[in-house]
């Protein structure tokens, strides 16, 4: 799940499950006051006007510029544009930061080795394997490694697994090795050198990490090991690394899906002390093979009253899946009329609505107060099958409130998609779908928009409303729902679609060119290509960097948030992210974040928040920043940006609760919790910020 600007209901936890992966502290630390593994080493920008000027030119993604900085006599100069060209992704430079590789500075080597990782340009690994063999430097190694690990192919793997290194490269080794697996870029080999490191002091996180976040069938003859290594990690021994390890282990296991691990993850569930073992246990078991399991389901039961509440909400979800028998309904039931955490009773509530009991499912909206709330009990009905609670989403689709109406929709969606026969019943359907797209707003747009593709409502005139709406939004501010109609008009088929594609494709917003031209690329005869012209980009508007406030608040400022359950306290990296600093602590110091809801909560990944133009993940401001990417890597406590893909940050951030390495360089970093990551996984959707202030630094 992308962790964009905009979303869908808050209470959206069925990706919750199986959402927290592993990653800027050594690995299996917490947060604390020690610089984040992977951090950048300072420069001081705030106090260098040529470095400023390099950031700048960043901003304005003017990547060829910024190459030609490589060449200046100033090593500092040299190593804040390869830096730079991290986060403006422009393949053109690659040459040149190759060559940067073997820059005398080590700061120019790390920072050129990070911007190849981050061009995705399979062409350097070869070149970044030759620099990885006579580098000397310890963070250089690390920066080569990790940019192997997000470039390399097959043959790269092979020569990165024989490689001699230093043991002090091993976790950076074992990491690279988890990010090629987990795209796809795997031998026998390679898991074979996985397994055998499960338990390896230093490693298992990693190396646990791979088997996680990658399909079972891919690894199978390994599953006795990963049991091994589970078995091995006793709660006893649990402690930083161990922990995590054993939190990716038993995710793995749920990828393996095998009913002789049920009592292993009851377990688990039942007796370990740190709470992200305990929710990976009970994500594991919702598996399809493993959920019918009558000992699984026990210890599911026994989860929903977990002390942490996170826990509970998904052991609460994973009983609540399609897969539950009528008979749970009656628990459910028990546990929505009492006295749990109401996101707890909340993901009960398909499973009440599933087995008729929508009037129970209405009474405990009647009963909520937060929007939040109510609109997951709209959610709930999508999973009933009465023409009563059809009705009721009909009518709730048109509410005022627009997180109730995309709730609506979004719970329209599941009831369309389960209808066994759409022609006969399109009708009953089509005016609420086109009446949320055509209420243009964010939320209800993007959701309603792939439902009118379906060739049922053509008949009813589903394509041209589609185009009729694409016409009345306008980039930026709108690039999200238009980029939702235009694939969705690639996907209708009333002879004007092509026309209407050629046309967007030709003109407009970069994400919004890109997206017509992948409709097309669908569209078309296989083996004809649609390249879209150069020279019409045009980069979206955003804020220049006001280096005086920079200055005032200083290179480490700190965000105090006091929230309903505690302080929380975030150290920013100003030389990391500038842009991204400067609109947090304007943002805070004005006020605007006092009030404001987490309204997206996903255990055991993120706490999500910082909208305070809507409270429900859809709102931003009209000027989008551009995106910072930097080496400091996802870690627990770790502050990034949401986002709907590159360059559309705006005010909404995100903690994680734990290690989440498929975030590294997709996702601004903006700073790590210093204080308070107790209180950050305490927090529920729906809790908020009472006050943000901003402590500058010296």
């Amino acid at each position: 799940m992308p962790l964009r600007r905009s979303f869908a209901v808050a209470l959206s936890l069925a990706a919750a499950v199986l959402l927290a992966g592993c990653a800027a502290l050594p690995f299996g630390s917490r947060a604390t006051a020690s610089p984040p593994a992977g951090a950048r080493p300072a420069d001081s920008l705030l106090a260098r006007t040529d470095l400023q000027r390099i950031v700048d030119l960043q901003v304005r993604r003017e990547g060829r510029t910024l190459s030609g900085l490589l060449g200046s006599t100033d090593a500092r100069v040299r190593a804040r544009a390869a830096f730079a060209l991290g986060s403006v992704q422009d393949s053109a430079t690659v040459p040149a930061l190759v060559r940067a590789l073997a820059d005398p500075a080590p700061l120019v080597r790390g920072d050129a080795a990070f911007a190849l990782g981050q061009t995705a340009d399979s062409s350097s690994a070869p070149a970044l394997l030759v620099a990885l063999r006579g580098e000397a430097t310890e963070a250089v190694r690390g920066e080569l490694l990790d940019a192997i690990g997000k470039t390399g192919g097959r043959a790269d793997l092979d020569a990165l697994l024989r490689l001699p290194l230093p043991p002090t490269s091993d976790p950076a080794r074992a990491l690279a090795v988890a990010r090629m697996v987990t795209r796809g870029v795997s031998t026998p080999e390679a898991w074979t050198w996985l397994a055998d490191r499960l338990s390896a002091t230093g490693l298992a996180e990693p190396v646990a990490y791979a088997f996680a976040r990658t399909p079972g069938a891919r690894w199978t003859p390994h599953a006795p090991a990963v049991r091994a290594a589970f078995d091995r990690a006793t709660v006893g021994a649990m402690a930083g690394d161990t922990a995590l390890a054993r939190m990716h282990l038993a995710r793995a296991l749920g990828r393996v899906a095998d009913p002789q691990d049920v009592p292993r993850l009851a377990a688990a569930i039942a007796g370990d002390p740190d709470w992200r073992v305990r929710q990976a246990a009970a994500g594991a078991l919702g598996a399809p093979a493993l959920v019918t399991v009558p000992a699984a389901r026990e210890a599911l039961w026994a989860a929903v009253g977990d002390g942490q509440t996170l826990v509970a909400m998904t052991a609460a979800e994973v009983l609540a899946r399609p897969a539950a028998p009528a008979s749970d309904a009656a628990s459910a039931g028990a546990v929505v009329a009492g006295r749990a955490p109401w996101p707890v009773q909340a993901a009960l509530l398909p499973l009440v609505a599933r087995h008729g009991g929508t009037a129970a499912v209405e009474a405990w909206s009647a009963r909520q107060t937060d929007p939040l709330a109510r609109a997951g009990a709209l959610a709930a009905l999508g999973a009933a099958s009465d023409a009563a609670s059809r009705d009721r989403l009909l009518a709730a689709s048109a509410d005022a409130d627009p997180r109730l109406a995309a709730a609506a929709v979004e719970a329209l969606r599941a009831r369309w998609e389960a209808e066994p026969d759409r022609a006969g019943t399109a009708a009953r359907y089509f005016d609420a779908f086109a009446g949320a797209l055509r209420r243009a707003d964010l939320a209800t747009t993007s959701v309603a928009a792939p439902v009118l593709a379906d060739s049922a409502f053509a008949p009813l005139g589903g394509p041209s409303v589609l185009r009729e709406v694409y016409a009345r939004l306008s980039a930026p501010v709108d690039v999200e729902p238009m980029v939702e109609i235009v694939r969705a008009v690639g996907k209708t088929r009333d002879g004007q679609e092509v026309d209407f594609l050629v046309g967007v494709a030709l003109d407009g917003h970069p994400a919004v060119r890109a997206a017509a031209r992948d409709a097309l690329n669908e569209r078309l005869v296989e083996g004809i290509d649609v390249i879209l012209p150069t020279g019409r980009e045009a980069l979206p508007p955003t804020t220049t960097v006001d280096w005086a406030h920079l200055r005032r608040v200083g290179p480490r400022p700190r965000l105090v948030l006091e929230t309903d359950r505690g302080r929380v306290v975030i150290e920013m990296d100003t030389e990391a992210a500038p842009q991204t600093v400067q609109m947090l602590t304007s943002t805070a110091s004005a006020g605007d974040y006092d009030g404001v809801p987490f309204h997206r909560v996903v255990p055991n990944f993120v706490a999500q928040g910082g909208d305070f133009f809507r409270a429900d993940g859809y709102g931003g401001p009209e000027v989008s920043l551009r995106s910072e990417f930097g080496r400091a890597r996802y870690r627990t406590g770790t502050v990034g940006m949401a986002s709907a893909g590159k360059d559309t940050e705006g005010v909404q951030f995100f903690v994680t609760h734990s290690p989440q390495p498929h975030l590294d360089g997709r996702y601004t970093v903006v700073g790590r919790v210093v204080s308070g990551q107790d209180v950050v996984d305490r927090l529920l959707p729906g809790d908020r910020v009472r006050r943000a202030r901003v402590q500058p630094s010296r």
